[in-house]
């Protein structure tokens, strides 16, 4: 198989470095970013320095390739507003529309996309059929770069979006992430629910995704939604710093959004987690979890 991983940054380099020594992979990889050539070269038989709204940038990496990975995000992983993402995204997901003609042999295209574009389910669970409703735009424009992707498909290219929940993982790991919070007073009572996904969960959904041959839409979550206040309070507790004082009375002025993802339809393709839930956290989690599905999910290929 020839691969293309458009995007190499902190999923795409997990999923780069999990495909090594696979039998019969001919794998290219991209970066935004001179600086990374050398680091990259290790783990592809190919590195393209490019834009993915480049047209012969893009090319370049798809052409004569069988299937490709988009991981996409703004460069250095910084803070954009929302016309940065429609260029990092919308625009790059256009620029790929245009190229099809062009490439006859891709016949697979898998993104690793957000669940972000999920409203608010007052804690509920929300699945792959719920309506999105973006809160905001930059949520907006993710949802529009799903629909130029699956406007893609066609009998000859599966098309699979698959929706990560919140990234953590090495050099993302909560104890840092939090500190800054430690013995802080924060409004209302932390109750809204989060969901999360290990980066290396993630990188391998996507590989199952391509061994898989998976069209339409895939949540890619945990198994255990938590509430804010407990995952911020472990997270305190494990790096003995103080935990957050809850003003119950005091509402915040974002409170977030507050549903439980489901990630059954992911459990149903055969897919286990090696991190079904965070680990730092006490317990079993049994009344975050979903429902249990009848399906019997065994380990997916590496």
């Amino acid at each position: 198989m020839r691969l293309s991983l458009v995007g190499c940054g902190y999923v795409g380099e997990a999923i780069a470095q999990q495909l090594q020594g696979r039998a019969g992979l001919e794998l290219t990889v991209t970066t935004t970013s001179e600086e990374r050539r050398g680091e990259l070269s290790a783990m592809a038989d190919q590195v393209l320095v490019i834009s993915a709204d480049d047209p012969d940038g893009l090319l370049a990496a798809l052409k004569g390739r069988d299937a490709a990975i988009f991981c996409l995000g703004p460069k250095g992983n910084r803070q954009v507003d929302a016309a940065g993402y429609r260029r990092t995204f919308n625009d790059s997901f256009r620029c790929l529309e245009q190229l099809l003609p062009k490439l006859p042999v891709l016949q697979q295209i898998i993104y690793t996309g957000s669940c972000s574009i999920y409203g608010d389910a007052g804690g509920g669970w929300v699945d792959e059929s719920t309506t999105a409703q973006p809160r905001d735009e930059h949520g907006a424009v993710l949802l529009e770069a799903e629909r130029q992707l699956l406007a893609m498909g066609s009998p000859q290219r599966r098309v699979c979006i698959l929706r990560l929940g919140a990234l953590y993982g090495p050099q993302r790991e909560f104890e840092q992430r939090f500190a800054r919070l430690a013995g802080s007073t924060q409004p209302g009572r932390g109750e809204r629910f989060t969901n999360w996904v290990h980066r290396d969960d993630a990188a391998a959904a996507a590989i199952a995704a391509l061994d898989g041959h998976w069209q339409g839409i895939v949540n890619v979550v945990d198994d255990a939604p938590v509430p804010l206040a407990e995952l911020l309070n472990a997270s305190l507790a494990q790096a003995g710093l103080a935990p957050i004082t809850w003003q119950p009375a005091s509402e915040p002025g974002n409170p977030g959004l507050n549903r439980r993802i489901s990630n059954r339809l992911l459990k149903s393709k055969s897919f286990e987690l090696n991190h079904p839930r965070i680990a730092l956290l006490s317990g079993d989690g049994a009344p975050q979890r979903e429902p249990t599905s009848t399906a019997k999910p065994t380990s997916p290929q590496r």
